[in-house]
């Protein structure tokens, strides 16, 4: 196990590093000028200094030894353009709990709603409420979230008045943004559950066990459930690292202060600093997240562990 965790750590760190060099030369070769919001009308000498201050008049190779020897010696990801005398660490620091809060509650309701309902469906296949689950499944994932935040605030907010629209600090500004983040995880879930039962319950093994006339619900909680759950571990580890990210959209709908409401604002204000840093900041969670899923399949499955290990 820990060769194979060290494998998994060696392939994440030069992933990253493709990921840090791959975005400050995407983001440096892009259109517009990072600081032109910044200086304004302000005279020319004041606009070297600013270029000056942020390395903006060196070559952009220079720029990004600098700034990976920053990266690397102290873990800082760059002071912001916009909000001056403010680094990217900072708002990564102030502000991941915001998203953090709201993306895990929802993903706490997709699975516990989604797997349930999978389960639901699987053990009813053909029946009708497996036809109105998988009908539900079908809708909630062919619309996007942010239709479901308009629905919710139309509905619940303007006409029947019963939670706020905005705002942000009271268990009522949670209802809105997380039962609009939690409906299509939850049609996933559902979906992925469904599908992972109904083709264990057709295993051998299965078949032999209830043939032996073990009890159905053993035989569904030790055997069928517990080897349903590798799709479901594969769509936890990637949701758990954007749980931190957010939803941009709805961060945004909301006015809710997370990263995912800077992210935009870095990307509309061209400020390549934020835009950077939160980037690698996500990807370090993304990488870090499919390491513990990986860790988790062998954990759930050995079979896995030895066959990756074999490789």
């Amino acid at each position: 196990m820990l060769k194979f965790i060290g494998k998994r750590l060696a392939y994440a760190i030069l992933t990253l590093f493709l990921i840090a060099t791959a975005t400050f030369f995407l983001v440096a070769g892009a259109p517009g000028d990072p600081i032109a919001a910044k200086v304004g009308q302000m005279p020319e000498q004041a606009q070297e200094i600013i270029e000056k201050k942020y390395g903006l008049d060196k070559p952009v190779f220079q720029r990004y030894l600098t700034y990976m020897k920053n990266l690397l010696t102290t873990g800082n990801f760059g002071e912001s353009i916009v909000y001056t005398g403010k680094t990217a660490n900072e708002v990564i620091r102030e502000n991941t709990w915001t998203s953090a809060k709201i993306g895990l509650l929802a993903i706490l309701f997709q699975v516990t709603i989604g797997v349930t309902l999978g389960m639901i469906a699987a053990l009813n296949r053909g029946r009708p409420v497996d036809h109105v689950i998988r009908v539900l499944v079908v809708l909630a994932i062919c619309v996007p979230s942010f239709v479901f935040a308009a629905v919710l605030q139309y509905f619940l907010a303007f006409k029947w008045k019963l939670v706020p629209v905005f705002g942000w600090g009271e268990l009522k500004h949670y209802i809105l943004p997380v039962a609009a983040y939690a409906i299509g995880g939850i049609a996933s879930y559902t979906k992925y559950t469904r599908s992972s039962m109904i083709s264990v319950i057709g295993e051998d093994y299965i078949v032999t066990a209830q043939a032996k006339g073990c009890n159905r619900k053993r035989v569904v909680k030790k055997h069928v459930l517990r080897n349903s759950m590798i799709p479901i571990i594969t769509m936890i580890g990637p949701a758990i690292s954007g749980v931190f990210a957010g939803s941009f959209i709805l961060e945004k709908m909301f006015s809710i202060p997370g990263l995912g409401f800077y992210y935009v604002k870095a990307v509309s204000d061209n400020d390549y600093t934020m835009i950077i840093g939160l980037t690698i900041f996500f990807a370090i969670l993304f990488v870090g997240a499919l390491i513990v899923v990986d860790i988790l399949y062998g954990i759930v499955d050995p079979r896995i562990r030895v066959a990756k290990g074999k490789k």
